[in-house]
């Protein structure tokens, strides 16, 4: 009885030591966008405020938090406004959709002009919806991997 108790009792310590070190590893590899996140950080070089408000010409930065990435991942920043160029009286929110009219990439830690010094924003004017999403960026084995990490969802500007 005593050596069944033994394998018993060796059993339960493996079991819990593998829970122990199984539990922070899929914490941290789980939902990515669960620790990854981006806001305004300011606007024109002021702290920006809780419901901030932005124009085409603006220069915005932003505050990001990145979770853990691979060695072979980097974050970046995508800037990207919008109207309805087409006409058809619904703006396209999407990177390749017909009526993206600015769109920037850059480090986290860059600030943003909305609009930039020539886009099709600067030459229509007017108001426009923008997102600010991060992602991590990278290649791995000849093969680009991008992923969104978290997003500001869309405001008016």
């Amino acid at each position: 009885m005593h050596k069944g108790f033994g394998t018993y009792t060796a059993s339960v310590v493996a079991i819990l030591a593998a829970v122990a070190f199984a539990v922070p590893a899929f914490a941290g590899n789980g939902n990515r966008t669960a620790s990854s996140s981006i806001s305004f950080a300011s606007i024109e070089g002021a702290a920006a405020p809780l419901s901030p408000t932005t124009k085409m010409g603006d220069s915005v930065a932003f505050a990001t938090t990145v979770q853990p990435l691979a060695g072979w991942q980097y974050p970046m920043v995508a800037v990207s406004c919008y109207q309805d160029v087409n006409g058809d009286g619904v703006t396209d929110t999407s990177i390749t959709g017909p009526d993206v009219v600015y769109t920037q990439l850059d480090k986290p830690s860059a600030s943003f002009m909305l609009g930039g010094y020539s886009s099709i924003w600067t030459e229509h004017g007017g108001p426009a919806t923008c997102r600010a999403d991060l992602y991590s960026y990278g290649w791995k084995r000849g093969v680009e991997s991008t992923q969104v990490l978290a997003t500001t969802g869309n405001w008016q500007s």
